[in-house]
């Protein structure tokens, strides 16, 4: 979680050459005053733990009101320990050097409780998940033990093993929604179409299963992109794999990608169960209420979305789509 929406970006200025009389009356009503240099451009913020610091200064630019700059880019944690390490409750925010408004210990406390709170709900959710999964490889083992048919010992040890894919695939992803966000990204230079192309060629295996035909027609344009493969290629894949888990057998999925005002916009269309209007401001939440069965009965761990969003976001790009229950669904991967 990153500081940018916590950041209060209405604030009151005074000159660094104001009398420490005129300052302090004007900290009375706010909770500190950014202060202007010489050269008009905002050197800082002040408090009244400042003034409190510095009783013998007459002017502001006698004073010492150093902190740490932020920036909003930064992470909650990060900011609180760098509060923490200076012993303020607020620090001034910079980006590209331009002061932009102030973050509060109040406001970054609150988002942690926020977090917290989440974190404890998204785990309940999470053991919640894992039971029916656990739970099917028990019933499936005491089965196992009891039948002396070998085909239906191999049937069992297949349903076992898709259980404890389901079981990993829970794990995997909700580790990887929560570790994301604050992991660097590895960028190289790629092009776009070319690895849009080995993203659809390495889920045809799981189309050929329902017998899901998968027509592309991708930009010839080569379009460079600096991305973190692995990564991206999971958010894409999440998508595509989602688009043959709620399309019916025997259907087309068409993909196709076009160069828009200087974005590559990949379109992901199937023709499957769509996902219903009471639904659709759920789909990208974490633990999803969305979440449904494929049409074969495919499990769904709720994540996958949540992490696609996340990655695209973090690469400057946008995922949005457009669903009717019955006819379908498009999704858009805008970078």
């Amino acid at each position: 979680m990153k500081i940018n929406d916590l950041v209060n970006r209405t604030f009151s200025t005074a000159s660094v050459l104001e009398d420490i009389s005129h300052i302090s009356k004007l900290l009375n009503d706010r909770e500190y005053v950014a202060i202007i240099n010489e050269d008009l451009t905002i050197k800082g913020i002040v408090t009244l733990r400042d003034l409190h610091s510095n009783p013998d200064c007459i002017t502001i630019i006698d004073c010492d009101f150093s902190k740490p700059k932020v920036n909003p880019d930064q992470s909650i944690f990060e900011v609180f320990n760098q509060m923490k390490e200076a012993k303020t409750d607020f620090l001034p925010v910079f980006e590209n050097d331009k002061f932009i408004g102030v973050i509060s210990l109040m406001s970054v406390t609150g988002e942690l409780v926020k977090t917290i709170a989440e974190t404890k709900l998204n785990y309940q959710r999470a053991v919640h998940d894992l039971r029916n999964p656990l739970f099917n490889i028990q019933g499936l083992i005491m089965l196992l033990n009891e039948t002396p048919d070998v085909q239906e010992k191999m049937d069992f040890l297949s349903l076992c093993s898709l259980s404890c894919k389901h079981a990993t695939d829970i794990l995997e992803d909700l580790l990887l929604v929560e570790a994301y966000e604050s992991k660097p990204l590895s960028l190289v230079q790629t092009e776009m179409n070319y690895f849009y192309n080995q993203c659809i060629n390495e889920q045809k295996g799981l189309s050929l299963l329902k017998n899901i035909q998968i027509i592309t027609d991708l930009s010839t344009e080569p379009i460079i992109r600096n991305i973190d493969r692995s990564h991206f290629k999971r958010a894409v894949q999440n998508v595509i794999g989602n688009a043959v888990k709620f399309s019916y057998p025997d259907s087309i999925i068409k993909i196709s990608s076009k160069f828009v005002e200087n974005q590559l916009v990949l379109k992901i269309v199937d023709a499957g169960i769509g996902i219903p209007e009471h639904l659709q401001p759920e789909v990208f939440n974490k633990f999803s209420k969305a979440q449904r069965p494929g049409t074969q009965g495919e499990a769904s761990t709720g994540l996958g979305l949540c992490f696609s969003k996340q990655c695209i976001e973090q690469h400057n790009g946008s995922i949005f789509f457009k669903s009717t229950e019955g006819k379908g669904t498009k999704f858009y991967i805008s970078l």
